[in-house]
């Protein structure tokens, strides 16, 4: 039984687990640092970032309306014909033309053009008229007065993809601060599993020690064997918990450290700062900041914009179709290039039109019903706006309760790890004293590492609810300094794909 003992004692004091104090190679990280980190290195908030790049590259090309269209045209033809049926002669006929123009949309809906054609012609008649050059200069523009009138319909395409990067862009914000809360949550869980685990080999080495009282009480005779038996019951279950202990602390690393796509050597060490104080801000001015700027509103918001504008631009396109259309221009005639030139630019023989065009599809059948689907659409995003304005309002209500309770929560856990050490001194002196077993004495120490637990649990549940709250209101960014805007995050994945 001497021998039994002897071996425990030596195994009990022998290091089972290495020490999780920071050691070389390990990296002191502060939550700002892994919130920073997790925004500019997260694998889904990358993936979220080629949206906005492609929503502006959307942008360009609904511009592209206002390009200058050049038109260019180069036709040769001949034609072997008989001057009359039966007769040997034939009349050989040679067409040459070369026209060009440019073209451009304008703002109000129409189409301005300017024309260049440049024919020539040439027989075999040997006649004053069987070679000469018809050079022409015209300028066009036509106008739709109806359907299709106005820089709110001409532009259609460009607004909604302004709106489709704006969604984009609140899109991406919304990811972002999702991301930096859930660095936030993970970051406090790794500083909880690291002080945690260092409560459970503080918590063995008073096993431990117990144990050890116990082993040279019993020698002496002064207590039973059978407490020997708890004492060392009591270590057991400790390095039972210290093993699970060790392994929380290395999943939570191991999850922070691929949250935040650090690739470098070394474990991260969780360096947190003095509990912050608490929020001073009343539940009116919290939902009003956070109706300004949640992410989610900016998206409902544009949507109701793109529903609205949509139906308007649909009652446009459901009017008549009616367009004025102008043409002016000066003509010339000459035997060579040259004398038609001259002639054209003397402007003799100028010329001009105007028409007006209609068309009607009789019932408009499709119009109507794509004005009827938009309408129902823009009611639809308006009802949406109020479903996620109430939903907004109800999460700020509940982080600025689970803050109030989580700051509380601090106070209590303090007075429990002050109440749980007296309980636990008081056991120590009892059981040298024979008033108490081995057994309570472990229960009052459980309860101790229990409250130490709690305490570090409330400190970093507060830190973590402060985080809530913030990304509750739509300024977590804006509190950490990370400020951004649409171009900076379409510079920044176009980088990524070079």
């Amino acid at each position: 039984m001497r021998t039994v003992r002897t071996l425990l004692a030596l195994l009990l004091s022998l290091p089972l687990f290495p020490s999780s104090d920071a050691r070389a190679g390990d990296v002191a990280v502060a939550v700002e640092d892994a919130i920073r980190l997790a925004v500019e290195n997260n694998l889904d908030l990358q993936v979220q970032t080629f949206s906005p790049a492609i929503t502006e590259a959307g942008i360009r090309g609904a511009r592209g309306i206002y390009d200058t269209r050049l038109t260019a045209l180069l036709d040769h033809r001949e034609n072997d014909a008989q001057v009359a049926p039966g007769s040997a002669t034939a009349d050989r006929q040679r067409f040459f033309d070369f026209d060009a123009g440019v073209q451009r949309l304008v703002p109000t809906g129409g189409t301005a053009s300017v024309s260049v054609n440049n024919a020539w012609f040439a027989d075999s008649q040997g006649t004053s008229f069987s070679r000469y050059a018809n050079p022409q200069l015209s300028f066009s523009f036509t106008q739709p007065v109806l359907q299709g009138w106005g820089r709110e319909v001409t532009e259609r395409g460009i607004t909604l993809a302004q709106d489709s990067a704006d969604v984009s862009l609140a899109d991406w914000r919304q990811k972002a601060e999702s991301t930096a809360s859930a660095a936030s949550s993970r970051f406090y869980d790794l500083y909880k599993a690291r002080e945690n685990l260092e409560t459970r080999r503080a918590s063995l080495a008073v096993a431990r020690r117990i144990h050890q009282e116990n082993e040279a009480r019993v020698k002496a005779g002064v207590l039973a064997s059978f407490q020997l038996l708890d004492s060392e019951l009591g270590v057991l279950s400790r390095e039972t918990d210290l093993l699970a202990s060790e392994r929380a602390r290395r999943e939570a690393a191991d999850g922070l450290g691929v949250f935040l796509q650090r690739k470098e050597p070394g474990e991260i060490v969780p360096v947190v700062g003095p509990v912050a104080e608490r929020i001073d801000t009343t539940e009116e001015a919290a939902i009003a900041v956070a109706l300004r700027k949640r992410p989610e509103l900016v998206r409902a918001r544009i949507g109701v914009h793109s529903g609205e504008f949509s139906e308007k631009v649909s009652r446009n396109l459901a009017l008549p179709s009616l367009s004025l259309a102008g043409t002016v221009g000066v003509t010339g005639l000459g035997k060579s290039y040259g004398e038609g030139f001259e002639d054209m630019a003397s402007g003799k023989y100028p010329n001009w039109s105007v028409a007006l065009n209609f068309s009607f599809p009789m019932g408009n059948s499709s119009a109507l019903a794509e004005l009827d689907a938009n309408r129902l659409k823009a009611g639809q995003a308006r009802v949406a706006l109020r479903s996620v304005e109430e939903s907004v309002a109800l999460e700020v209500r509940t982080a600025l309760r689970a803050l109030e309770t989580r700051y509380r929560q601090i106070e209590v856990a303090r007075k429990g790890v002050a109440v749980a050490g007296v309980r636990f001194e008081s056991y120590e002196k009892r059981q040298k004293l024979g008033l108490a077993t081995t057994k309570d004495l472990l229960d009052a120490e459980s309860q101790l590492v229990a409250a130490k637990e709690g305490l570090v649990g409330a400190l970093a549940d507060y830190q973590v609810a402060v985080t809530e709250f913030y990304r509750s209101t739509g300024e977590l960014l804006d509190r950490h300094n990370m400020g951004v805007d649409g171009k900076s995050i379409a510079s920044k994945a176009r980088k990524g794909t070079r």
